[in-house]
C-alpha cells in the first residue's frame, strides 16, 4: 500500500501523471497501474482527466489525500525507528601496544566476528601505559599490554610470554630505544641499567617497525621480540629476565553483560592461538 499511496500523493500534488513518474523515478505506465489498483482498493475514482491533460482530483481523492499523507509519514517514522533499533550498536573500544598490534590483533579480530552486528568496534594503538590508564578510566573496554602495571580498577589476565633479545650488530655504537611509557622501553631501560651498557648514541623512536628496519639495515641495535627476528638478522639471547608477559586488561567494575561476554570470549579463544604462534 505504501507505493500506491506514495504515487497517489505525487499525482495529487503535481496534478500530473508524467511529473509524478519523474519525481518517483518510475515510468508513466507504472504510475497508471498503481492508481488503477488504488482505485480498486478504495472503490472510487480518484482523478479525472480534463482538457490539455489536466488532472483533476475527485472528492474521494481530496478525502483520501490527508489520510494518505498521514499513512506515509507514519510508515516512514516507523521505518526510521526500526532502523535505529537495528543499527543501535554498543561501542566496544580496544587499545593495544605496538607489539600487540602486530602480533596479536590479527588473531583477535576474527574472535570478535560473532559480535560485529552488536558492537561499534574501534581498535587503537597506544603505548602500554596509556592503554592501562584508559582502561583504568573506563575509556577502553579491553586492552593488551606488555608492561607490568597494576591498579584496583583494572583486572589483569595473563595471555602469553614473549622473549626479548638484543638484535643487531653488537659492535654498533647506536642503540635504538622507545618512548616513555612503552612496554619495550621499560625493558630497554632495565637492560641499559643492569648490564651497564653505554652506547655512544641513544636514539629514541616511537615505532617498532622503524626500529626493526634500522636494525635490518645494520644501523644499530635494540631489544625486540624474538618473533620479529628475520633470517640473517644477528641477535643475542638475554635469558629469562627478559621474558615479558603480554596481559589483557579490563575495567574491574564493568557491569554491561555484553562487554563481559565479549571479554570472556576473547580470553578463552585467543590464548591458545597466541601460544601456538609465539613458538613458531
Amino acid at each position: 500500500m505504501f507505493s500506491l499511496f506514495e504515487t497517489f500523493i505525487a499525482i495529487y500534488e503535481t496534478r500530473s501523471f508524467t511529473k509524478a513518474g519523474q519525481y518517483l523515478f518510475i515510468s508513466q505506465p507504472t504510475v497508471t497501474v498503481r492508481i488503477k489498483k488504488l482505485e480498486e482498493e478504495v472503490g472510487s475514482s480518484l482523478f479525472i482527466r480534463g482538457k490539455n491533460r489536466e488532472v483533476i482530483p475527485t472528492e474521494a481523492a481530496k478525502l483520501l489525500y490527508k489520510k494518505a499523507v498521514q499513512y506515509v509519514q507514519d510508515w516512514e517514522n516507523l521505518q526510521s525507528e526500526l532502523n535505529q533499533t537495528t543499527l543501535a550498536k554498543k561501542p566496544f573500544r580496544i587499545g593495544v601496544s605496538q607489539s600487540a598490534a602486530i602480533g596479536i590483533v590479527p588473531l583477535l579480530y576474527p574472535k570478535l566476528a560473532p559480535y560485529l552486528d552488536q558492537i561499534d568496534l574501534k581498535i587503537s594503538m597506544y603505548d602500554s601505559e596509556k592503554v592501562f590508564n584508559m582502561v583504568e578510566n573506563h575509556d577502553l573496554h579491553f586492552g593488551i599490554i606488555e608492561k607490568p602495571l597494576a591498579s584496583e580498577q583494572v583486572e589483569v589476565f595473563p595471555m602469553f610470554k614473549d622473549e626479548l633479545v638484543l638484535a643487531g650488530h653488537l659492535e654498533s655504537e647506536t642503540f635504538f630505544t622507545r618512548e616513555v611509557g612503552s612496554g619495550v622501553g621499560h625493558y630497554i631501560k632495565k637492560y641499559l641499567q643492569e648490564e651497564s651498557f653505554k652506547p655512544r648514541y641513544l636514539v629514541r623512536m616511537n615505532n617498532n617497525d622503524m626500529i626493526i628496519a634500522h636494525i635490518k639495515a645494520g644501523l644499530g641495535v635494540s631489544l625486540i621480540s624474538k618473533r620479529f627476528i628475520s633470517e640473517g638478522m644477528p641477535y643475542q639471547s638475554l635469558g629469562s629476565k627478559y621474558q615479558r608477559s603480554f596481559t589483557s586488561i579490563t575495567y574491574a567494575e564493568e557491569k554491561d553483560p555484553l562487554m563481559l561476554e565479549i571479554v570472556q570470549h576473547i580470553r578463552e579463544s585467543i590464548v591458545g592461538d597466541v601460544a601456538l604462534t609465539s613458538h613458531q
